[in-house]
């Protein structure tokens, strides 16, 4: 179809599910466990989206490689038995992958295997992607557009054919290095003010305003 999209990619912390509650609770295990205090939700939030290290280093207050170290294995240890405790989709997001269902579509994020692909199959949405790109997966991690591209070459689409949702100015700035058509959901984790300073090529609330605006354009 004229102006139909060859390629949707997602990222998956703050865009496609609510993963905050289960984050928080496993960085705080991890600070207990350390010996530190845990900290509030939303300064745990805003740390969330450059991968476990830098999440933890921003938590800990530290960039001592030993201590990241065991803290990245005590996290890994409670979150992968606390996995979907309380993650959800959000809102018409399979509604949103229905829709584009005939086009491929993936996922690329700075969060780690197998956590990735595990919560997507615990959600009951794996099958809709063709790739799951997650840190450890031999690509740089975002902002870096090294993914995004690859996507782009294994699908044989056009850039300006592609689009990428996320829901912070990082996702944004992956978008636009890979010359893609960036959305940004103001749902997730970023501060809206973050986001619209990103200022992405389209700026939804949530997935049902993305929808309507999918099906007005054709895309």
């Amino acid at each position: 179809m004229i102006g139909g999209k060859q390629l949707i990619v997602y990222d998956l912390d703050g865009t496609l599910v609510d993963t905050l509650q289960d984050v928080v609770a496993a960085v705080n295990q991890t600070l207990t466990r350390l010996g530190h205090r845990p900290l509030p939700v939303e300064q745990i939030r805003q740390a969330i989206g450059r991968g476990l290290v830098d999440l933890l280093g921003r938590c800990l207050g530290t960039q001592d490689q030993a201590e990241l170290a065991n803290g990245v294995q005590i996290f890994r240890s409670y979150y992968a038995d606390h996995l979907v405790d309380h993650s959800h989709l959000y809102p018409h997001a399979q509604a949103l992958l229905a829709y584009f269902h005939a086009r491929p579509q993936a996922v690329v994020t700075n969060k780690p295997n197998p956590f990735a692909a595990n919560l997507l199959s615990a959600l009951g949405v794996a099958d809709y992607f063709f790739r799951v790109v997650a840190a450890g997966d031999g690509y740089p991690k975002k902002p870096d557009p090294a993914a995004v591209i690859t996507l782009l070459r294994e699908t044989d689409s056009s850039a300006h054919r592609c689009l990428l949702i996320g829901d912070s100015a990082l996702d944004v700035e992956t978008g636009r290095r890979a010359g893609v058509f960036t959305v940004g959901v103001t749902h997730g984790f970023a501060d809206q003010g973050e986001l619209e300073s990103a200022r992405p090529d389209l700026l939804v609330h949530d997935f049902a305003e993305l929808l309507a605006i999918a099906r007005q354009r054709q895309w």
